[in-house]
């Protein structure tokens, strides 16, 4: 059976994201709302500064920096106010934007500008001298990588030689007309490519339309502000989730600017800072991951602070615990939901409505979209039975970028997109997650692939096979990578668990690091064809694990 969403269908204008944004028809009410609010130094902008700091870039870049339409501008930044200035800066000049991870070594870098075919770098301050190493061996010549987060008072030198800055551009150029997509170009157009982990090798770019973004965010939005004893009030949240992930980048960022919210940017997550500014500003919502979830349950920190704003949670990125959900309410005293997607869903496709509090569920379907469960042959399923969810919807991505092999692994013939995720439904139109089809790991919401780990471990010497697989760590709320290891002959007793920890850390970014450490094993089990016997070690994994917990 197909299962439809029960919400209302909604209509999907043929506008791209800056026009949709900023210019559409009642995007000039209220644009002297404040939107975001800088965590550090406290600095506001409003929708109208949002709106001219981005024309503004879109001129200078076009201008300056001979940017012209279907050119890819690369974003390497911590969360910063000059984040959604480069954003919509590049879309206005009609570019496309990808958006690469702050903690990426300069090999994971230059990855991403290669396979994206960058021509700009748009580089945080405090990464400039990686970008400008990745942006070299790409050919992004040192004129065309632009320095962001230098704001007034920050001495020159922050420059580097050669380089200007976001708000240099800003100041020198004046606004001129935007790129305005109509029509089909709405459907074709890609304006983000996001990268997401695949389970054998380096990110796939994901390829995400006008079309894609502009859907979702009237796809969430549409549902999002169901009552949940709102008050007549701006909402307010801190933003500390990273812009260069999507559930960052689509729901927050987006929705920010369409309800004319505020957000409180901070660059990087701790939880004093947090509860600092939860307080200062009297937030009343919160977009969280389990593992901060987890945090404000149990570290004795919260009690210190006035989280009595606190009305609403959104959580997701990774799946929340029926006992940890329950604490969450209980301990702040908020409602909360759960949500589903991914970046190949721009991102969200499933949200638990505010007034129907159901622990374990993912949620209902957004507006507009249609799901299959189907079995290993691809057979669709009835009601109640377990099967990999497909999803199929205005914000399905168009595909994977230089890889038609994956999108055809990916989409079907009759356009649903495969998750990997195993599912049920009930018959109130919920779904429920059981089981994981693909093999990466989510550390803290983001994808690890263990086939890119595999490969650097087997780059060391004393390394003969290697096998990562991820464990689910109830004391964190999150899953950790983990490693099994045969060594060489001759290296047995010769090389440690903390050595090849050490190895792999230095070769690709942190979220990426073997936080379950390594095991040395006689072999890694495979079979007869070679392929590697996973499911068997992560059972292994599993079950080292709750022999540890017995323990403590």
């Amino acid at each position: 059976m197909l299962y439809q969403s029960l919400y209302p269908p909604v209509a999907i204008p043929d506008q791209d994201i800056y026009h949709y944004l900023f210019e559409a028809e009642g995007r000039q009410e209220n644009v002297d709302a404040t939107v975001f609010i800088d965590g550090e130094d406290h600095r506001r902008m409003t929708v109208a500064e949002l709106h001219r700091s981005s024309k503004r870039l879109a001129s200078a870049l076009r201008t300056a920096h001979q940017a012209k339409r279907g050119m890819v501008a690369a974003i390497y930044s911590f969360n910063d106010m000059d984040y959604p200035i480069m954003v919509f800066g590049a879309l206005a000049a009609g570019l496309t934007v990808t958006t690469v991870s702050a903690y990426y070594t300069v090999d994971e870098v230059e990855h991403q500008l290669r396979d994206a075919r960058a021509s700009i770098l748009l580089v945080d301050r405090h990464l400039a001298i990686p970008g400008r190493k990745a942006a070299a061996r790409v050919g992004i010549p040192p004129e065309n990588v632009i320095i962001a987060g230098v704001h007034e008072g920050h001495s020159p030198d922050l420059l580097f030689e050669g380089h200007t800055s976001v708000r240099r551009l800003i100041r020198q150029h004046e606004a001129m007309a935007t790129v305005k997509l109509e029509g089909s170009e709405v459907d074709d157009t890609v304006a983000f490519i996001c990268y997401s982990s695949g389970t054998t090798g380096k990110p796939k770019g994901v390829m995400l339309t006008h079309r894609n973004i502009v859907a979702n965010i009237i796809q969430y939005t549409a549902i999002e502000h169901e009552a949940w004893n709102r008050e007549a009030r701006q909402d307010a949240y801190i933003i500390f989730l990273p812009f260069y992930h999507m559930y960052a980048l689509g729901p927050i960022m987006l929705s920010t600017i369409t309800q004319r919210s505020l957000g409180i940017i901070m660059p990087r997550f701790t939880l004093r800072k947090f509860l600092e500014l939860s307080q200062q500003y009297k937030t009343n919502m919160a977009y969280l991951i389990p593992p901060v979830c987890l945090a404000l349950t149990k570290d004795p920190l919260v009690a210190q602070y006035d989280l009595s704003s606190l009305k609403a949670v959104f959580c997701a990125a990774a799946p929340l615990g029926p006992d940890l959900a329950q604490q969450v309410r209980e301990r702040l005293n908020v409602v909360l939901r759960e949500g589903y997607g991914m970046t190949e869903l721009g991102p969200i496709s499933h949200i638990v409505p505010f007034t129907r509090q159901l622990n374990g569920s993912i949620g209902r379907l957004v507006p507009n979209m249609i799901a299959k469960i189907v079995d290993q042959d691809g057979n669709t399923l009835p009601l109640g039975e377990h099967g990999e969810l497909c999803l199929y919807g205005p914000n399905t991505m168009k595909g994977y970028l230089n890889r038609p092999d994956a999108t055809a692994a990916c989409i079907d013939k009759d356009g649903f997109l495969h998750t990997g995720d195993v599912v049920y439904a009930n018959k109130e139109g919920y779904f429920f997650i059981v089981d994981r089809l693909k093999e990466f790991i989510k550390y803290n919401g983001f994808q690890v692939a263990p086939a890119e780990l595999e490969e650097i471990l087997q780059t060391h010497e004393a390394v003969a096979d290697a096998c990562v697989v991820g464990y689910h760590c109830r004391e964190r709320a999150t899953e950790l990578p983990m490693a099994y290891v045969a060594l060489k002959q001759g290296y047995v007793g010769k090389v440690t668990e903390a050595e090849l920890v050490a190895y792999a850390a230095a070769r690709t970014a942190p979220f990426k690091k073997l936080r379950g450490g390594v095991e040395f094993v006689s072999e890694i089990p495979r079979s007869a064809s070679g392929k590697l016997l996973r499911r068997l070690m992560r059972e292994q994994a599993r079950a080292r694990a709750e022999t540890l917990r017995a323990k403590l």
